[in-house]
């Protein structure tokens, strides 16, 4: 178990069983960390990570930033940023290879669902990215091909994709004269394809989180403020929703099911909650949320829910001897009503 971890990507496949990707001091060049707990965080135990440095922010190539796994064995490592890595592991983590598949282009999304791994590639330059393919993968296995979709031409390398079962949502910036992006909506697991007009704005970036086949929500930069957005028919049409407050563009959001989600709305602060379908929202208040940033919430059933957060403002005792205190690690069983922590990952 690595003293001093500090957490930056949570992955859950049941309550109770779920990791963490971070970074621990060590006297290595690399110090990528990996724990995984099996009892909803009553205990931890460090696991071999992927001999790539964590994206910090200030360099992303050949790093990673974000951990999925997809079952007890199979899980990825990767970073969507430019030169990125991409790693995978198909025995709980023990071992970590680099599929060939992405050589010489750039991961763009990446998302697992019914049993397959999907990942949308190109080789890009200047912000524009040529020979864009969705690419599939059994989780279980390094067998990626292109799937039968055709994908607008001059995609921009921000894209977004969310993936609920065997249904997955492209939401894409391309060079069509068209005010929004172009929204691809794939069914049976990559089997058919249909095209929507997106929710989010051509060159703004956007998230999609799919709550069900049915629901996904949105949220959209206008450049200004971001927008909510919530489909109730697979994407085929998109309802604003104007109740939410206003938002700033780096806002985002969770949703714990067709008609709940948390929203982020600003990174220091509370958290907003919906249960009614964005029609009204209140505040959660967090104990002890002043003085915090919120980096990451997601949900991995309609009650239990996660999120990371860092300290930002100087606690008595400040300047910290050791540096800024980790991330911590909040807990909701309950839908996102109230939420506990830190929960304590190491010693």
């Amino acid at each position: 178990m690595p003293a001093g971890f500090d957490p930056v990507s949570f992955t859950a496949i049941s309550p109770s069983e779920f990791w963490l990707l971070g970074i621990a001091p060590c006297p290595n060049a690399v110090c990528t960390s990996i724990v995984r707990t099996t009892d909803g965080g009553a205990s931890f135990v460090g696991l071999p990570a992927p001999a790539s440095p964590l994206d910090t922010g200030s360099s992303s190539a050949g790093a990673v930033n974000t951990l999925r796994f997809a079952d007890p064995l199979d899980g990825f490592a990767y970073d969507t940023h430019p030169g990125g890595a991409f790693w995978d592991t198909h025995d709980g983590g023990e071992h970590w290879s680099e599929p060939a598949f992405l050589h010489g282009r750039e991961l763009l999304a990446f998302g697992t669902g019914a049993g397959y791994a999907f990942a949308l590639v190109g080789t890009c330059q200047q912000g524009s990215c040529s020979s864009v393919s969705l690419e599939r993968s059994p989780v279980r296995a390094d067998d990626w091909a292109p799937l039968q979709v055709q994908l607008p031409a001059g995609t921009d390398p921000i894209a977004t994709m969310t993936v609920h079962g065997p249904d997955l949502w492209l939401s894409l910036t391309t060079s069509q004269s068209t005010a929004n992006q172009v929204l691809v909506v794939g069914t049976g697991a990559g089997a058919s394809f249909t095209t929507y007009k997106s929710p989010c704005y051509q060159g703004l970036g956007g998230q999609l989180r799919a709550a069900s086949s049915s629901a996904v929500w949105a949220v959209c930069p206008t450049g200004m403020l971001a927008g909510l957005w919530r489909s109730g028919d697979g994407g085929a049409h998109w309802q604003r929703l104007s109740a939410a407050p206003e938002l700033p563009n780096f806002a985002f959001l969770a949703p714990a099911s067709a008609t709940a989600a948390v929203v982020v709305p600003s990174p220091q602060g509370g958290l907003l909650l919906t249960t009614d379908g964005g029609a009204s929202w209140r505040d959660v208040h967090t104990a002890g949320s002043t003085g915090y940033s919120w980096s990451w919430v997601g949900f991995t059933d309609s009650t239990t829910g996660t999120a990371l957060r860092s300290q930002v403002s100087a606690p008595p005792g400040w300047p910290w001897p050791n540096g800024p205190p980790p991330e911590q690690l909040w807990r909701t069983t309950n839908g996102g009503l109230s939420w506990s922590g830190p929960v304590r990952i190491a010693a």
